[in-house]
């Protein structure tokens, strides 16, 4: 790794040994790694958030269910999705039940994390 933070930032060519004191690239660890579990969690995209959608509706069939998945397809921006989340419970709703509705929409929030802010991701 050291290798080749020394070449991405042009000390590929130094002639100073790895670890030397000497060394302008960075030959010491600045603290731990991080723990796959410690890691910022992934901004997911506008692309990730549409599929999530659109598999809550995986086991609904009808016109209105085909609508509100080619308005999902359609949609060019996070909030717009956002605002399609009542859409999409109340169609579970009317198919399935409250319960499920409201399972599926929960699962959904993890999506929005990073997009919206934490005060308007709450659970129903």
């Amino acid at each position: 790794m050291i290798l080749t933070m020394n070449k991405f930032f042009g000390f590929e060519n130094s002639s100073n040994e790895r670890g030397s004191s000497k060394s302008f690239g960075f030959s010491m660890s600045f603290g731990r790694s991080k723990q796959p579990s410690e890691e910022a969690p992934k901004k997911m995209t506008l692309s990730e958030i549409k599929l999530k959608m659109e598999l809550c509706l995986q086991d609904l069939q009808g016109k209105e269910i085909e609508r509100l998945r080619y308005k999902i397809r359609g949609v060019r921006d996070v909030r717009e999705l956002w605002m399609l989340r009542s859409d999409v419970h109340q169609a579970i709703s009317k198919e399935q039940n409250q319960q499920a509705a409201a399972t599926a929409i929960n699962a959904l929030l993890p999506c929005f994390a990073l997009w919206m802010p934490k005060h308007q991701l709450v659970s129903i």
